[in-house]
């Protein structure tokens, strides 16, 4: 399990040097000469690389030695958040982010990938787990301590401390995680179960969910400061709170599960009303008064439904794709990154035409066409075999008997 761990550090470096800077959008925007919205922009450009990265290279590089290419992926993320430390220019940084964004999206599933080829296939549940609670280790922590560093220390200084992390993940990967079988390659006939009922549905429930949350999470630096006047290490503080809210919901959503797809319009109808504690904390009316408590309360519970969501998601996307289903992670996890980026310009977009106070509402309304659209029946009409994602269960085992 020791060796779980240690793979569950790759997207805990990915993450956090993906969203530290987020924290930092005001003193990142007065050095490079920008404003914030267009600052904000530079998470747009990172999560639609990482949207189209993450599918292109997971196909191009499917026969792979993964450890190794791991290990490539960890060092060119730390060059990458160096180098956007180093410089002073707002498109010298987008290039590096978007590159950065591009290539780093094969943390998570090259560190999934392995993880399955090193553990039981009784346990594999466990390990996937493992992997994605990595994210919500760096909401926790990574992403709050970037953060403080950034304030302290200046918003380059969050960028090091990312280079700094991306490295020592490196150095244990090579150290603990021993080298693997490349898996065989999926047939074409399998890329076209993406379009079979209910895939392309439920790819649309993880697109509104993740852009209605970053249309204000991905400006969350200038949310914080204008509802509360927090500013600082304070907003780091508030970005554990998606940390906590991100494992409560994992946790729920792995026990509702099994449930169908019956708790996606309760999840998406909570992700809405906390969309609107974010236009009445902006409002700088009566609720305003209470708006350190409003912010809280949007970040903690909407992380919360936004995180729940993923596992009842995936269970459905497995259930209907059965051995493509490889591909269909694939396609929800670029999905995810492309919503971030597309949450954060959305977010950006209304804030330069309408102010700040307009997120919230930005937000609300693609959430009210998340709920409309989780309201469809998304239940598989026919049961798949179960899911084999790399390949011949039988390979698998024996290349899980092989690194052990």
């Amino acid at each position: 399990m020791f060796r779980i761990l240690v793979l569950s550090l790759a997207p805990f470096a990915f993450a956090t040097g993906a969203y530290a800077f987020a924290g930092l959008l005001e003193p990142m925007a007065s050095d490079l000469g920008v404003s914030v919205a267009v600052v904000a922009q530079l998470q747009t450009a990172f999560m639609i690389a990482c949207g189209v990265g993450g599918l292109v290279l997971a196909i191009a590089t499917a026969s792979v030695e993964k450890r190794t290419l791991l290990l490539l992926v960890l060092v060119i993320l730390a060059a990458a958040n160096a180098l956007s430390a180093m410089t002073s220019s707002f498109w010298q940084l987008s290039v590096i982010r978007t590159f950065a964004g591009f290539v780093g999206a094969l943390t998570v599933p090259v560190a999934s990938m392995l993880a399955v080829m090193l553990i039981l296939p009784e346990r594999r549940s466990v390990a996937l787990a493992a992997i994605l609670g990595g994210n919500s280790l760096a909401f926790l922590f990574g992403i709050p301590l970037g953060s403080v560093i950034g304030s302290v220390y200046g918003w380059a200084a969050s960028f090091w401390f990312s280079a700094c992390l991306c490295l020592l993940v490196a150095t244990l990967t090579y150290l603990f995680i021993p080298k693997s079988a490349a898996p065989p390659l999926l047939s074409a006939k399998a890329y076209r179960v993406i379009l079979q009922w209910p895939i392309p549905w439920l790819l649309g429930v993880t697109l509104l969910a993740f852009t209605a949350t970053f249309a204000t999470v991905g400006l969350i630096g200038p949310v914080v400061t204008a509802a509360t006047g927090l500013s600082g290490g304070s907003i780091g503080l508030m970005q554990l709170l998606i940390g906590v809210g991100s494992v409560v919901g994992l946790s729920a959503g792995a026990r509702l599960a099994d449930k169908s797809n019956r708790p996606l319009p309760w999840l998406l109808a909570g992700i809405l009303a906390t969309q609107c504690l974010y236009i009445l904390s902006l409002s700088g009316g009566y609720m305003a008064a209470n708006s350190v408590a409003l912010i809280a309360t949007a970040l903690l519970a909407g992380s919360a439904c936004l995180f729940a969501c993923a596992p009842i998601i995936q269970t459905r996307l497995a259930s209907v794709a059965g051995p493509a289903a490889t591909i269909a992670f694939a396609f929800n996890g670029s999905m995810i990154f492309m919503e971030q980026g597309l949450g954060t310009a959305a977010g950006g977009i209304a804030t330069a035409r309408f102010g700040l106070w307009s997120v919230g509402l930005a937000g609300a309304l693609i959430a009210a066409m998340g709920l409309a659209l989780s309201l469809r029946d998304l239940t598989p009409k026919t049961t798949a075999e179960p899911a084999t994602p790399d390949g011949a269960a039988q390979n698998r085992t024996a290349r899980a008997s092989r690194m052990r």
